[in-house]
This record gives C-alpha cells, sequence and structure tokens, in this order.
C-alpha cells in the first residue's frame, strides 16, 4: 500500500459510516426463535468476511501507460457486479503526483459511478490526502473517505513530504472535516513491517499511529504491510501487542503485498487473530514503487477463493471475480498476478467471442434490418448516422414487422436494437420530418401510438438490447418491452420538457415501469437514467460490455428456450391483466379461462408435465418448430 506524493493536493470526502456483520470472536447471544430454521440458523452462525477491493485506485496507481477513463469505470462496475460492497474508486489528487489518477474528478462525475454513490448499501471511500482534496470529494457526493499514515518517518518524509507527526496532525483535520460533513472516514497505516529507509519497524510506532486515526474518528484502520516483508509470525505479534493496548480488533483491516509471496498466508493470520475486513486487488494489481521487486496487492480472487474453501462467506461471487481479473489484464497487457484467478479461468469453458446463434437476413428497408435465427425475430434500427430516430416510413415498417411476428406461429421472441452509438433519440425532429406545429400531429399521434400498442399487445416474449443512450420515443421503445439488455454505455433520458414537450404516447410504459414518483422525477428533472439504477429498480435484466451485447442477448435467448412460448404468452396477460384491472372482475375472469386454457389436454402444460414426470429436459424452440411442421 503506497501513496507516492500524493500530498500536493487531494482531500475528499465519504458517507456516515455503517459498520458490516463481522464474524469476530463471538461472545453474544443470538437469539432463536421457533420460526428460525436450521439452514438459516448455520447461516447466521457462519464467520463472514469483508473484502474492500482497491484495484481502482492503489492497483492502478503506479502504471504508467495512461489507462482509458472509460476502462477505469467498466472496471468499477465490473467489480461492483460480482457482489463487493466496498470498492476503493479513486484519489483525489494532483496530477503532478500521481498521473494515473488525473482523470478522478471524471470518474467521480460519471452518471453510472453516481448511480453507485447514491446506493447507501455500498462503500466507495476515496482517497485523499488534504482538505483540497476533501472539498472537491464533497461536491461529487462521496460518502467515504480514506485518509493514510506512514508508520515509520523515511516513508513519510519520502511518499508524502512530511513526518509522522505532521501526517498524523493532517490526518485528524481530514478527519474532523468530513465528519462534520457526515462523511464516514477510514484509515490507512503504512510500513507496519518495515521501511525502505528506515529498517523494521518498531511495533510501538504502529501503535501510536493506529489509536491516533481511531481517535480522530476513523471507523476503521487498515494495518499496510506496503513492502510485503511480512510473515505469519509478524502478524500475530502486531495484532496481538495491539489488542493488549486496548486496541478493538474488530476496528482492524489488513493490507497485505505479496512480494515474499507471504500475503495469502498473512491474511489467514489475521482471520485467525480475529481480524475480518481485508484489502485486495483484483488479478494482485498494484506495487510499491519504493520495494523493488513488489508483487503487489493480495489478490482479491486468491482471498475469495481461500475464505470460500474454508466455509467463509464474502458475498463476492468468485466465477465473475475471476472474468474480471482476466479483462483487466488484457485491457492492461499485464500478466495476471492471481494464482486462482489464473488456474480458474483456465478451467472455465472458453465463451464464444461471437454470436452463439446463427441470424439471416429476411429484409432490409430504409431504416431497419430484419433478421431470423430459428424461433428468433431481431429487428435492428439503422439509421447510425441520425441517431436512429423514427422517421414516419420506420414508424410504419417496425409497426408492421411487429405485427406480422405476433401472428407468425414459428416466432417465439422479438429482439429490438440498433446500430451504432445510439438506440433510439426518439422522433425525428428535422425540419421537414417534424409534425410538432403542424395540422400532421394527429397522424404522428395515431402512428406512434399504434407501434407501441403493437408491442406492447405483442403474444410474444419482445427484448429491447439497448446499445447506447435513448431519448424519448427510443425510451418508449425501450421500456415497452418485456425484457431489457444494456450495454455500459446505454442509459435513457426522457428529455421532452427541454423542449416544450412532454412523453405523451409513451407516457403509459413509462409509469408503468418505472412506477409513478421515479417517472415523475424524470420526466420534469430530464435527467440521464444509468443503467446500473435501472437494474437496481431490476428493470433492466443483465448490463454488458458494450462489446458483448450480441453475444449476452443470444445467451439469454437461449436460455429462454426452457421457457414454452404459450406459457409466456399467458404469463404475460397475467401481469397485463393485473396492471390494467388489478383487483377488478375483469382481473377475476381473466385469470379463470388462462388457468382453463393451461390446463387443456392439447395445449403446452400437458406436454411440459409428462416431460418432467419422464425427468426430460424440454427444449421448447424445437417443440415449436416440430408442432407447426405437423
Amino acid at each position: 500500500m503506497s501513496f507516492p506524493h500524493i500530498f500536493q493536493l487531494a482531500d475528499r470526502g465519504g458517507s456516515s459510516a455503517f459498520r458490516a456483520f463481522s464474524a469476530g470472536p463471538r461472545s453474544s447471544i443470538l437469539m432463536v426463535t421457533p420460526s428460525l430454521s436450521l439452514s438459516k440458523l448455520i447461516a447466521m452462525m457462519a464467520p463472514a468476511v469483508r473484502i474492500v477491493e482497491v484495484g481502482p485506485r492503489d492497483g492502478l496507481q503506479n502504471i504508467r501507460d495512461t489507462i482509458p477513463t472509460s476502462t477505469k469505470l467498466e472496471l468499477i462496475q465490473r467489480l461492483h457486479q460480482t457482489g463487493l460492497q466496498t470498492i476503493e474508486l479513486t484519489s483525489v489528487v494532483s496530477p503532478k503526483a500521481i498521473p494515473q489518477l488525473a482523470d478522478c474528478r471524471e470518474v467521480l462525475s460519471n452518471t453510472d459511478t453516481k448511480a453507485l454513490l447514491d446506493d447507501s448499501q455500498l462503500r466507495l471511500p476515496v482517497l485523499v490526502p488534504n482538505v483540497k482534496g476533501l472539498e472537491i470529494a464533497k461536491q461529487h457526493g462521496v460518502r467515504e473517505i480514506a485518509v493514510f499514515i506512514s508508520a515509520t518517518e523515511g516513508f513519510s518524509k519520502a511518499n508524502i513530504n512530511c513526518t509522522v507527526a505532521q501526517a498524523i496532525e493532517r490526518s485528524t483535520q481530514l478527519a474532523s472535516l468530513a465528519k462534520a460533513s457526515h462523511i464516514a472516514v477510514r484509515g490507512y497505516v503504512s510500513c507496519i513491517f518495515a521501511d525502505p529507509f528506515d529498517g523494521p519497524t518498531p511495533l510501538p510506532a504502529v501503535l501510536r499511529c493506529v489509536r491516533a486515526l481511531l481517535d480522530a474518528g476513523c471507523y476503521e484502520v487498515s494495518l499496510g504491510d506496503t513492502l510485503g516483508t511480512g510473515s505469519p509470525a509478524n502478524v500475530r505479534e502486531l495484532i496481538s501487542y495491539l489488542i493488549s493496548n486496548d486496541i478493538p480488533v474488530d476496528k482492524l483491516a489488513g493490507h497485505f503485498h505479496d512480494t515474499y509471496g507471504q500475503a495469502v498466508a498473512n491474511v489467514w493470520e489475521a482471520f485467525n487473530n480475529g481480524i475480518r475486513v481485508f484489502d485486495s486487488s483484483v488479478a494482485g494489481l498494484g506495487g510499491c514503487p519504493f520495494a523493488p521487486g513488489a508483487k503487489g496487492n493480495v489478490a482479491s480472487e486468491d482471498l475469495v477463493y481461500m475464505f470460500h474453501n474454508a466455509g467463509i462467506s464474502t458475498g463476492v461471487d468468485l466465477s465473475k471475480l475471476v472474468e474480471t481479473g482476466h479483462w483487466v489484464c488484457k485491457k492492461l497487457g499485464k500478466s495476471n498476478s492471481s494464482r486462482a484467478g489464473t488456474a480458474l479461468a483456465t478451467k472455465s469453458p472458453a465463451k464464444p467471442k461471437a454470436s452463439q446463434l446463427s441470424w439471416s437476413l429476411l429484409n432490409e428497408t430504409k431504416g431497419l434490418q430484419l433478421f431470423r435465427s430459428g424461433v428468433n425475430l431481431k429487428i435492428v434500427l439503422n439509421r447510425p448516422k441520425n441517431g436512429n430516430t423514427l422517421t414516419t416510413t420506420m414508424i410504419s415498417d417496425l409497426t408492421t414487422a411487429i405485427s406480422n411476428a405476433s401472428a407468425d406461429s414459428l416466432v417465439s421472441r422479438i429482439v429490438i436494437t440498433a446500430k451504432g452509438k445510439f438506440f433510439c433519440t426518439g422522433m425525428d425532429l428535422g425540419k421537414g420530418s417534424t409534425a410538432v406545429g403542424e395540422d400532421s400531429s394527429n397522424a404522428q399521434f395515431t402512428r406512434l401510438t399504434n407501434l407501441f400498442e403493437v408491442i406492447d399487445q405483442c403474444p410474444k416474449v419482445t427484448i429491447a438490447a439497448v446499445n447506447g443512450p435513448a431519448f424519448g420515443g427510443g425510451v418508449g421503445l425501450a421500456l415497452v418491452c418485456d425484457l431489457r439488455v444494456f450495454t455500459q454505455a446505454a442509459n435513457l433520458t426522457l428529455s421532452e420538457v427541454k423542449l416544450g414537450l412532454c412523453p405523451a404516447t409513451i407516457s403509459k410504459y413509462v409509469i408503468r415501469e418505472l412506477g409513478v414518483a421515479f417517472a415523475r422525477e424524470v420526466m420534469l428533472s430530464a435527467r440521464v437514467i444509468t443503467p446500473v439504477e435501472l437494474k437496481r429498480l431490476g428493470i433492466v435484466a443483465e448490463i454488458t460490455a458494450n462489446e458483448e451485447l450480441e453475444r449476452s442477448v443470444d445467451s439469454l435467448l437461449v436460455k429462454l428456450k426452457a421457457a414454452s412460448s404459450d406459457a409466456s404468452r399467458m404469463s404475460k396477460e397475467l401481469v397485463r391483466l393485473a396492471w390494467a384491472h388489478g383487483g377488478k372482475e375483469k382481473q377475476a375472469s381473466g385469470i379463470k379461462a388462462l388457468f382453463g386454457e393451461m390446463m387443456r389436454p392439447d395445449a403446452d402444460g400437458a406436454y411440459g408435465v409428462r416431460e418432467f414426470q419422464a425427468k426430460r429436459k424440454v427444449d421448447w424452440d424445437v417443440y415449436v418448430e416440430r408442432k407447426v411442421k405437423l
């Protein structure tokens, strides 16, 4: 753990502290109620650790080649999708001090990052070295900061250009200002075992810094083996010493580097001595510039693998973490330092880079392309230079395509996607194209209403594969569909109010999918709605990398082979009845009719139940094709 010369600028805030449940030595009484199942009881008593992912900051800061901001943002999102609840985002620092983190403001102001910062269930600390950095962090809505101290004089002077006493004074000031703004503060103590200039670190020096940070109001202090020279014996000795001097073990975290290959062993020893929070970096990225040959932080994959095999919960999806480590190493052109990550990536079956399904072009009109793969139809908006705006011709052709597919017994699912940077920027407002202020507005209203109604009433499963930003009517196209897959570059914006308009024809679907309160807020503010927000609300089924949208959609279509097209149609009707007639006689009679339909001897249900009883899986796509041929 190192912070090379970053004292020249930063200081930035975090959020009000909450401590995740940690399974330390138990002295508390567990109240068991009669309704508490054995499985739940075991789950509650199972030990757990919290992983603090430091890759986006500590893992990247010493890499010389400039890393695109987009790569950093995607790394953060991928890490979040693994289930990690604590991710150190960046450091608000002078570009001269750490050029790699010069884009800290861009990272923090990104809409997807802001959506994460708004999530009270996440801890997203930002490292800050001074008051200026704290103010910048506060401006970007950061709810938690990290401050740091070196336990030794030599490293403190080389790293942050001040004495240990001065570092304590500065960190105390930062913590006080942050707490006054309801920002949580996490502390770091580096060089806990050795200093590259001063040699071995005395135990009292570490105690001094830990105590100072806790007294300053840090909810937790991370002990950093910056040079990676420590061994399990050193870990045991230090923790025992701190505990004997009244430092609560549940206020401590471990941050170990792997220079001498001891990091995983040190984590395990720290765990056995009561520590339940550990810093790590995906793929083992990072390293101290003052420690030649340093291998970087302990790899997150190695920790998760070790703890999971010991029956200790981390809340992290190891397979997704391994994928992320493999992805970021490929992006950075670096080898993967995670032993577990490398081994598991080798064992995992290679995912096809291209589409999993074979698509054939059926038809192409001015603005649309239609593709077919078995019982799947794909409609592609094809006016990328114009943002895929909906012209009169496109609206008509799209309506016709959906109507024809709805009547086609050989179509089970319909995908709507687009080419280019945008998914769909809504109604064509170009000169000579728009009906705004013209007598033809009634005709345009009818065309748009018919389009969305045809999609909404379609008996097939409809999927919006949103490749980029959507505005106005494009938002309607995305939300009227049954399922949605977004790329990380995609988002929704109801921008009508900025033009003196309102989202009239799509409002029914916007409000139904987003809910009244949220729909009102985004309509009135005309702000960008990020994929992360939509995923959290259950509106988006999956967020995928920009280049993997086609593969992700194909994977979804393959999964949907397990669902009967007829049963899917009936399920859609149940949802429609609840939305339009909830609690009324029409809903009750509709449910009864659907129940009778599904129980008919010639219905899909009869076949599906027979196959289930015979312990055979049903490929409903094959069933549809065979049934139609008969």
